[in-house]
């Protein structure tokens, strides 16, 4: 999105995301940085960095919505609630909830996906791209003892 604002690309991103929950990882993908440090650290696995690794982690996650995957939904909603924005000329952060709500197609059942997010977006030749993104499921209060592993 050349001479875009940092806050239109990131509103752009977002719908990109409603996209991505009907199983296409393309919209959201064009977002990101092609540089080497490019990272991505979703809740399904470890962190990604690289361009290739950060796509193959898109797919994947896209995968999981798409026809045959285990939750495709019949109908989506999708919210963003943002706790914090911060811009500077060449660098921005962004850090928010998001919530998917839908029917899972096969079953019928309704569940919600809730995310805790932050997102780095960095100018790169006149274009803001997503440098990193990190999203796990902590959304609510938990004690210090979830953290502990086995």
């Amino acid at each position: 999105m050349a001479n875009a604002t940092v806050d239109e690309v990131i509103e752009a991103y977002r719908e990109a995301l409603t996209k991505f929950v009907e199983g296409d990882p393309e919209p959201v993908t064009g977002f990101y940085s092609t540089r080497d440090d490019v990272t991505l650290a979703n809740p399904l696995g470890p962190p990604r960095r690289g361009p290739s690794d950060v796509r193959a982690a898109i797919a994947e996650a896209a995968s999981g919505f798409a026809e045959g995957g285990p939750l495709r939904f019949d109908q989506v909603t999708f919210r963003v609630e943002e706790i914090s924005r911060f811009v500077t000329p060449d660098l921005a952060y962004e850090h928010h909830l998001e919530r998917v709500e839908g029917r899972v197609a096969a079953s019928g059942d309704p569940v919600v996906i809730a995310l805790r997010v932050t997102m780095i977006y960095r100018r790169e030749e006149g274009e803001w791209k997503v440098a990193h993104r990190h999203a796990d499921p902590i959304t609510t209060a938990r004690p210090l003892s979830t953290t502990i592993q086995s």
